[in-house]
């Protein structure tokens, strides 16, 4: 409760109605700051930065409220599950994300919320990375414009941001570092070029925080060599370099090591609730004036309008019918259409039957796993199956067949299947490495009913081990499908040689799918087969929100009958959709880019029935495509949240024509993008080298076109683009072009603008402006995309920031980062910018 006239200090200037100043909202937020700030004794500074707000909250001003929300609130009822944060980057379209910002902040506001943690700037660095579909995308550029409209639409209404994760978080194998909680190794070092530092990972951030947004959370990892969350001369480039008067706050558990250090880097809160360790003592010994951190966290709550704001509402559900509309909106005009050979897409009135193939009910993948989930209201979700049954009313027929049971966890092998390696006995042997209470390496045998293995064996504490070993022998021979569940890091060897191998901090975190890891194999019928599993602890982690205890489950499933079951109602339709998945998330990463499981068979056998085979990819950014020229269209839907179906129909029967844009690689191979040289079970973190390309620039250094480049997407009409003019203004280039839909269907037209140094041969374009532009059947429209200045920076070892280069520059007006386009030669020689020619 605010202090009444008795305990505010008798010389604090009150408003007209009496309340104390840093209240009157028709003052500056530097006057309200600085109000609040004088009023504040030493004492209580020192409360506020070891994360107790009580004297905030004496005096009015409410202490920050967290929820996860980048794409949905993850820990409030009734919120909408928005599409993923790569499919609103993939609309190509600020003010999409400034509305899905807004609708955010509405749901903040209801749950009685004031801090979203959000949103995610992480650089889509490497294609395999769990928490890729949270940010953006790998174009710098793109990540910023997306991120600050998005900034923009959570803090205009009232709610604070906490972007996340600053700085250089790529993927999650060993984010936290390796082993038990108690003796957890460092986390990965990322290392990075400072080139790569300030043109990649930092561009975003410095874009948001020019934004006003309020705080950002440090990362888990190290950064060449230091703690993020520890190292004073990066948290100072935001706060000297740009000025930024917002505060830190490190993620959640494992980003500080040494909370002193911390605190003398100039981390302003010690965590997410809770002290961590920080002391008030240890404050003042540090003779560090934490007025400085209680400066920032005002500051961000005043200007964000955090300090100010009240319940959207009293009761009744988040989500409005409105928050839905922008759902389905985001998650149709994100959807990206890949290919369409032979006009596959939309189906038109000569389809009167199609097959609907694959997870879609249900089962389908709307959100991610992790601190980016959302929990889903399952009468509110529109599957896949319910949206196309909806839209194809009586005029289609539609079937279904499973197909697939898509990236999932599979039945338990039976037990009646399984004997010990000797043959002895019915089961699984299991023998577990540890250390006893004096150190001992000790060995414990017994005999497990089945490959299922879950906490710890009684009286093990500490690190610990374990093989599984056992001889399958299946009935009926065949391809089998194999899942492993697996809280740790596990590896499954079938007849000596290894099938599948990963690591996840738990089999579900937080909330969203299951992470099981996937493999296929040929068992022979009535002969026993070895199969070998080995487990040890590794990342596993054990909070109450995640799913069951460290350990490993294996599951099974003969896949024949249910593809032949699909091939045959396929077979017998005039389309059919097959819908292929993959999870992901926080505390994991795929261990590829193909199809888990089973799912690129079934996309062949459905593709070898019916010459008009759609796929529709439920994932979380690039797979691999070993079926691409076997089928008629590939559309790319992501997670696209609760309005899934609706939005799937939508395209799918022409209602609203595709216009979404890669924001991500495809790559022909996982080896044509760069990876990590992860060390297994070596107490030593992954080594992640890192130069100054990233995804599609990667590529084009190399020589190796994509499989889809970034920027490509497909429309169902067709445009071009002329270039009319190019002006300059300043130290900015103003392109006016005309673009025109030449096929007489309507088109979203993406207008992208690269540049290259013309004399760095070597030096891959880069995207630094792009504009959405919806065209009419045989529409013709004159549009501006402007080059800002920060086109022509680059990092200068010497300044040690990025700077503005001479010399000449071509810039490329194009469709997708491969795309030829239309050329322009521009000149910067003293601040002056000319155009050449174009």
């Amino acid at each position: 409760m605010p202090r009444d006239d008795t305990t505010v200090h008798g010389s604090t200037e009150r408003c007209a109605d009496g309340r104390p100043s840093w209240l009157d909202k028709s003052l500056s937020a530097e006057d309200r700051v600085a109000a609040i700030m004088e009023d504040l004794e030493f004492d209580e500074l020192v409360s506020i930065v070891c994360h107790n707000f009580t004297p905030f909250l004496e005096r009015g001003v409410p202490t920050p409220s967290y929820t996860d929300g980048p794409c949905g609130l993850r820990d409030v009822e009734g919120g909408t599950a928005l599409p993923v944060g790569i499919a609103l980057a993939a609309t190509f379209d600020p003010a999409e994300a400034y509305d899905y910002g807004r609708v955010l902040a509405a749901e903040v506001k209801h749950a009685d919320r004031n801090c979203l943690l959000g949103p995610s700037l992480d650089i889509a660095r490497d294609p395999s990375g769990g928490r890729l579909p949270e940010g953006f995308g790998e174009a710098p550029e793109l990540v910023a414009c997306i991120g600050e409209a998005y900034v923009h639409g959570v803090q205009d209404n009232g709610v604070l941001v906490m972007v996340k994760h600053f700085v250089a978080n790529n993927f999650e194998t060993r984010r936290t570092g390796w082993g038990p909680l108690s003796e957890r190794s460092d986390s990965v070092d990322v290392r990075l070029e400072k080139a790569a530092l300030w043109e990649t990972y930092l561009w975003p951030f410095h874009r948001v925080a020019q934004a006003g947004a309020g705080a950002f959370m440090g990362s888990y990892n190290r950064l060449n060599g230091r703690y993020t969350c520890e190292s004073g001369d990066l948290l100072d480039i935001p706060r000297i370099r740009w000025n930024w008067p917002g505060f830190f706050m490190p993620d959640y558990i494992f980003a500080v090591r040494d909370v002193e250090s911390a605190w003398r880097a100039g981390l302003d809160l010690p965590g997410l609730g809770g002290d961590f360790g920080r002391t008030a003592e240890m404050v003042r010994r540090s003779g560090i004036d934490p007025a400085a951190s209680v400066r920032r966290i005002a500051q961000a709550m005043i200007a964000s309008g955090a300090a100010d704001s009240v319940r959207a509402t009293s009761s009744g559900c988040a989500s409005t019918t409105s928050h839905r509309g922008l759902a389905r909106r985001v998650a149709t005009r994100g959807a990206v259409l890949l290919k369409n050979a032979g006009g596959s897409l939309p189906l038109d009135g000569t389809v009167g039957s199609i097959a609907v193939v694959g997870p879609s009910g249900l089962d389908a993948l709307y959100v991610m796993g992790g601190s980016a989930s959302v929990p889903l209201e399952e009468d509110r979700v529109v599957t896949p199956l319910a949206g196309l049954q909806a839209r194809a009313a009586e005029r289609v027929r539609v079937a279904v067949a499973q197909g697939s049971l898509g990236d999932a966890p599979l039945p338990d092998v039976p037990a009646e299947v399984l004997t010990t390696p000797d043959r002895g006995s019915a089961g699984v042997e299991l023998v577990v490495s540890y250390e006893d209470e004096q150190g001992v390496e000790r060995e414990r045998r017994e005999i497990l009913p089945t490959m299922s293995l879950v906490g710890a064996p009684e009286g093990v504490t500490g690190p610990w081990t374990a093989r599984l070993r056992t001889m399958l022998t299946a009935e009926e021979g065949g391809e089998y499908r194999l899942s492993l569940l697996v809280a740790g890091h596990a590896e499954l060897a079938v007849n000596g040689t290894i099938i599948m191998a990963g690591a996840r901090e738990a089999i579900r975190f937080l909330g969203g799918p299951l992470l099981p890891l996937q493999a296929v194999v040929d068992l022979p019928a009535g002969q026993a087969t070895l199969l070998e599993l080995t487990y040890e602890l590794g990342p596993a982690v054990e909070p109450a929100e995640v799913d069951p205890a460290p350990g490993v489950r294996l599951g099974w499933q003969h896949i024949a009958a249910l593809h032949e079951e699909a091939a045959a109602v396929a077979a017998g339709c005039d389309a059919a959709i097959v819908i292929v998945n993959a999870a992901s998330g926080e505390g994991m990463d795929r261990t590829g880019l193909g199809l888990p499981g089973d799912q690129d068979v079934l996309v062949e056998r459905i593709a070898a029935v019916n010459p008009r085979t759609i796929v529709v990819l439920n994932t979380p950014g690039a797979v691999l495509m070993p079926w691409i020229d076997k089928v008629g269209a590939v559309l790319e839907m992501w997670y696209p949240g609760e309005q899934f179906g609706h939005a799937l129909a939508d395209i799918v029967f022409g209602d609203v024509a595709p216009g979404g844009r890669l924001p991500v690689t495809f790559p022909v191979a996982t080896s044509d993008l760069p990876g990590r040289s992860d060390t297994g079970s070596s107490p030593e973190a992954v080594a992640y080298d890192e130069g100054t390309l990233v995804g599609y620039r990667n590529l084009a250094a190399a020589d190796k076109p994509a499989l889809f480049p970034f920027g490509h997407g497909l429309s169902y009409g067709v445009h071009e683009s002329e270039l009319i003019g190019a002006h300059v203004e300043g130290t900015s280039v103003r392109l006016r072009l005309r673009v025109s839909e030449t096929s007489g269907r309507p088109a979203d037209a993406t207008i992208q603008v690269y540049v290259r140094p013309e004399a760095w041969d070597t030096e891959p374009r880069r995207l630094v402006a792009f504009r959405r532009v919806p065209l009419a059947p045989h529409e013709r429209a004159e549009v501006t995309v402007v080059v800002e200045s920060h086109a022509w920076l680059s990092y200068d070892d010497g300044a040690d920031d990025l700077v503005p280069r001479d010399g000449t520059f071509e810039l490329t007006v194009a469709d997708d980062a491969e795309d030829p386009g239309i050329a322009i030669s521009m000149h910067r020689a003293d601040g002056a910018l000319s155009v050449l020619h174009h």
